[in-house]
């Protein structure tokens, strides 16, 4: 089919009306996918441009035309820019050597580099110059598998062609509505390696053009974000840090396709996932119906609800599947009043990536399905999910850090990993999922919010009372939305290892996905670090994220100080790994970013981690040693089957007696009070078993003050029951308010990174409950030591045994004896149950 715009752009070409010509053709360049026509347009407009008096923008487009796949055109481009090139000389000013080595391309193309690359910063003196358009040509982001049998020289899908130069630049007015969003400037980032003198490359993909910038505004912070504590904050200096660089490595210009892997276990998943996600709301729910009726036959002039004592499985699935078909309205619901969430366009898009402005509508479009609605979060944490209950009503939420901290391609590639639940199909049960978490983490949040205004208040017995009740609600709300997570930590492992081979295979570049990756990562650390605390948005709906905070957090903060193959090599090589795993909401980033490796490798491309030759950090422990370690680590979760075992050995045993006619024991066949205090029992043993282990007594020679905690990190074969005792000096940051008096959000900013802090009171939890209660959350922003206990597990926390302030108080933790305490409540639970049993 011809395209009008094309032949109306020849005409006006023909007839000299070079304006109208080079704004009807540069508008084919953008819209037009196929690439013939394409190919027509520019060559139009390279005479157009010389005509027209501008040789330089002639030159640039020649010199972009010098890499097409097609021989004819390339011969033609080559040609053209020789002629002009002799009859346009470039200035002393400006490089004369228009070569497609990579020393060429790293030129700044303020000092006259003309392949469409934008400068990171401008050198001194020199005026800022408007940053090229969007790239022309295909504009799905595709990049095509393998030729047409009709035209081997061109692509049905052709890569990517770099920018027109010379689109003057978008206005700094409102785009499309897009109000809540100044997109500001990026840092400078260096390349990874910067060998001395590169020799010329041959021809590669052109690298995605720059994102235009407005001017950056104030930060912004969550809405309804709670208060600020007024103590002092006092932060120890911070040890200097390296600048965080990339290789920068290659995407695939033409690709084979990745073998389509059948989701039949990503099925099997979601059908388990399934089952017991009702199971456990089916027991709530009856669990919940039967407190509410003996409280209310306990209380006078109230009778128990009698539709309570009855069945209500159907009720239950009735409001699932209401649930279920509303999932997409109602989180656009909650994501809008609580979090701020606003529209986003395809056109405001590409403000940030024009890449991911074609990826979206070209995918839905090949897929007969309506254009992915798009949200933006206004937060500066890195936030991307897919929500909703069927393709055609999926939704796409990305946050404004997401978009501030990633590059054109890596924005896409995230984009096009959040496609990739779409296709996989895994999306619509992790939503249902995700908003019956939302119901307790809402509640938990929202009250806190409130009572965090009366901690100003004068001390009044309405007042400790009121702040009290609100405490105690907020702290049930919160275990109940950790509690509502568990049936669901598998599928949302499973399915990101989907949702990176489809986001590999639309974009042919996955290391741009790695990147992508590493930086939310950062950008976490980052946004934890400026905000003092861990943004509402980012933990509520974690379980929709790329990557999740906890896991990011150790990472992102020491990857600035050493290099990511080290700080990976713990996810990629401890054998133990996916045991450890299963309380985590994603897997290990290491093992993903593994298989990315292998995409790249497959393509034939160079891996921006170099994973393959990273050295292993693990220890020599012999296998006996860790066959050891790995029973003292799972000691209290191996007593359960053991003492199904030994529950089962006491069942056989009283139907062995019974049959002998010792009648005074056959009670003991069947009984299933012998199998729980059998399992109450073996737990606790597990528990005491591991104790030592767990918790070695901290002395000034085993004792590591300031550890390098990217080396602690890198150890492939460390364990939690390792337990080394460190000291750890930094500021304290946290949630402030009601919000955190269980010390659910406690970390220690130290020189070398975030550290997660686990703390209890000598009375448990229920001290932290008490209004006016002293507490880790008072010292806040201030400066302390941090003595505990270091894990190593898919996450990386420190059990405290005591924390110091500057001025010299203390709080200490009890982990210790509350673990005895618990495993000598299992001995005694077990025993009362053996004991009841056959009554």
């Amino acid at each position: 089919m011809q395209n009008s715009d094309l032949e109306t752009g020849l005409a006006a070409l023909k007839d000299d009306d070079y304006a109208t010509a080079i704004a009807i053709l540069e508008r084919v360049c953008e819209r037009e996918l196929h690439q013939p026509t394409v190919y027509r347009a520019q060559i139009a407009l390279v005479k157009a441009y010389q005509k027209n008096r501008s040789p330089d923008q002639a030159i640039a487009l020649c010199q972009t035309l010098t890499r097409s796949n097609n021989p004819k055109i390339k011969q033609w481009a080559i040609d053209r820019l020789g002629k002009l090139q002799k009859h346009f000389p470039a200035p002393r000013s400006q490089p004369a050597d228009f070569s497609l080595s990579q020393d060429a391309a790293n030129v700044n193309h303020q000092t006259g580099d003309r392949t469409g690359f934008i400068p990171l910063e401008n050198s001194p003196g020199e005026t800022s110059t408007p940053p090229p358009p969007p790239s022309i040509g295909d504009r799905t982001g595709f990049i095509p598998l393998e030729d047409s049998p009709a035209e081997k020289s061109t692509p049905s899908h052709p890569p990517l062609p770099p920018p027109l130069p010379g689109k003057a630049k978008p206005s700094n007015g409102d785009r499309s509505g897009f109000t809540p969003l100044n997109p500001p400037a990026k840092p400078s980032r260096k390349p990874r390696s910067q060998p001395p003198s590169p020799p010329p490359m041959p021809p590669k993909p052109p690298a995605s053009p720059a994102k235009s910038r407005k001017t950056p505004p104030s930060p912004v912070a969550d809405k309804n974000q709670s208060r600020k504590p007024d103590t002092p904050q006092t932060e120890p200096p911070i040890a200097p840090k390296r600048q965080l660089t990339w290789r920068q490595a290659e995407r695939a210009e033409k690709w084979r396709p990745l073998k389509v892997v059948k989701p039949r276990q990503l099925f099997f998943t979601q059908i388990a996932t399934a089952i017991g996600l009702f199971w456990m709301l089916h027991l709530l729910l009856h669990w919940g119906m039967a407190i509410a009726n003996e409280i209310l036959y306990r209380l006078p002039l109230l009778w128990p609800i009698q539709a309570f004592y009855r069945d209500q499985t159907w009720v239950l699935l009735g409001g699932l599947a209401v649930l279920f078909a509303a999932s997409p309205w109602l989180l656009d619901a909650i994501l809008r009043q609580f979090y701020g969430m606003k529209s986003l366009s395809v056109k405001a898009l590409g403000e940030f990536s024009p890449e991911a402005r074609r990826l979206v509508p070209r995918y839905c479009f090949d897929r007969k399905i309506p254009t992915v609605q798009l949200g933006i979060l206004p937060t500066s944490a890195p936030i991307a999910f897919t929500y909703g209950c069927l393709p055609r009503f999926a939704r796409i939420a990305v946050s404004e850090g997401l978009l501030q901290e990633l590059e054109d391609d890596e924005i896409a590639a995230i984009y096009a990993g959040e496609l990739g639940h779409i296709q996989s199909w895994d999306f619509p049960l992790m939503s249902l999922a995700v908003l019956l978490c939302q119901i307790p983490y809402l509640i938990y949040w929202q009250v806190a919010r409130e009572a965090d205004k009366l901690l100003d208040e004068q001390k009044t017995v309405l007042r400790t009372l009121t702040l009290g009740m609100a405490g105690v609600i907020s702290a049930v709300a919160y275990g109940f939305y950790r509690l509502l997570r568990w049936p669901v930590l598998w599928l949302s492992r499973q399915r990101l290892y989907y949702s990176d081979r489809v986001a590999a295979s639309l974009t042919g570049n996955p290391n741009g996905l790695t990147r992508g990756l590493l930086k939310m990562a950062y950008a976490m650390v980052k946004d934890i670090e400026k905000q003092g605390q861990t943004s509402f948005a980012m933990e509520g709906f974690d379980l929709l994220m790329p990557i999740s905070p906890a896991q990011g957090m150790a990472l992102g903060s020491c990857g600035a100080i050493a290099d990511w193959e080290t700080l990976l090599q713990w996810d990629r090589r401890n054998p133990h790994e996916k045991w450890l795993s299963v309380n985590n909401s994603h897997p290990p980033l290491g093992r993903r970013l593994t298989l990315l490796d292998l995409y790249a490798r497959f393509w034939k491309l160079d891996s921006e981690l170099d994973l393959a030759n990273s050295p292993d950090t693990g220890s020599s422990a012999s296998g006996k040693g860790k066959v050891k370690r790995l029973f003292l680590q799972g000691a209290p979760y191996f007593g359960l089957p053991l003492g199904l075992v030994l529950g089962g050995a006491i069942w056989i045993l009283g139907a062995m007696l019974s049959q002998l006619g010792i009648g005074a024991l056959d009670w003991v066949w069947g009984d299933e009070a012998i199998l729980q205090g059998s399992v109450a029992i073996a737990i606790s043993l597990g528990i005491f078993i591991r104790i030592n282990h767990f918790f070695p007594d901290v002395t000034r020679k085993n004792l590591q003050v300031n550890p390098d905690l990217a080396e602690a990190i890198a150890d492939a074969n460390a364990l939690p029951v390792d337990s080394p005792p460190i000291s750890v000096e930094g500021t304290l940051v946290g949630r402030p308010g009601v919000s955190n008096w269980l010390g659910q959000d406690l970390m220690v900013r130290s020189p070398t990174g975030l550290l997660k802090l686990h703390c209890f009171s000598q009375l448990g939890p229920l001290l932290y409950l008490w209004p006016d209660a002293h507490g880790p959350k008072d010292w806040l922003g201030q400066s302390v030591t941090v003595t505990g206990w270091f894990r190593r597990g898919t996450t990386v926390w420190l059990d405290v045994e005591v924390l110091k302030n500057a001025e010299g108080k203390s709080r200490y933790c009890y982990h210790p004896i509350w673990s005895t305490i618990l495993a000598a409540l299992g001995v005694l639970l077990g025993v009362y149950l053996i004991s009841r049993g056959g009554l």
